[in-house]
């Protein structure tokens, strides 16, 4: 269900990148990759781009090993890496909005029209079950079970989401097909 869309992009958002921001759970890769699809976009998890940058074979793996500062550097030198091209879908890491410079980098995007953001918004009682069911590799980002610590991670994050977000679109009780295709539907220029 669509909650907000502020139609700052006008008609030139067929070249220019979509960036999918909230937290993990909430169905970034997914979706990213059914509206890809969708509008014969490329796809580009940041994620998967920043882990590329360490030897470790998962994210975990590359935080235990190098820590979260290195993680969020490496994240950083992804996106400018990832913003190279245009007319992608890229899903965010949930932190990459944390990360001040990038977040200076993503609203000069949105100024310019280069990029359009949507924020998957859910809600904190729907991630915690889609992680209980599917963990996936997510280190814990407050030394809590990363399950328990989705409220807290939650209440600091979405109001940045909120603030940088040009789209927010409730994926809470969607299936994955149907955000992607109402979201599709947000975005102008998409067929």
């Amino acid at each position: 269900m669509k909650l907000d869309n502020n139609d700052k992009v006008g008609e030139h958002a067929s070249g220019m990148n979509i960036l999918l921001i909230g937290p993990r759970g909430c169905g970034k890769t997914t979706i990213g990759n059914l509206l890809a699809a969708r509008g014969n976009r490329p796809f580009v998890d940041l994620d998967d781009l920043t882990l590329s940058r360490f030897s470790e074979s998962s994210i975990s793996a590359a935080w235990q090993a190098h820590g979260e500062s290195a993680w969020r550097s490496a994240e950083l030198a992804a996106l400018h890496t990832a913003l190279s091209n245009d007319h992608q879908i890229i899903a965010l890491g949930g932190g990459t909005p944390m990360i001040d410079t990038a977040r200076r980098l993503i609203e000069k995007l949105r100024q310019t029209r280069s990029a359009l953001t949507i924020y998957l918004r859910c809600s904190a009682d729907i991630l915690a079950a889609r992680l209980r069911s599917a963990a996936g590799d997510r280190p814990s980002l407050t030394g809590a079970n990363v399950i328990d610590e989705v409220p807290a991670v939650l209440k600091a994050r979405e109001p940045t989401y909120l603030e940088i977000a040009d789209i927010v679109y409730d994926v809470g009780l969607d299936s994955a097909e149907d955000a992607a295709e109402g979201i599709a539907e947000t975005i102008p220029g998409n067929p």
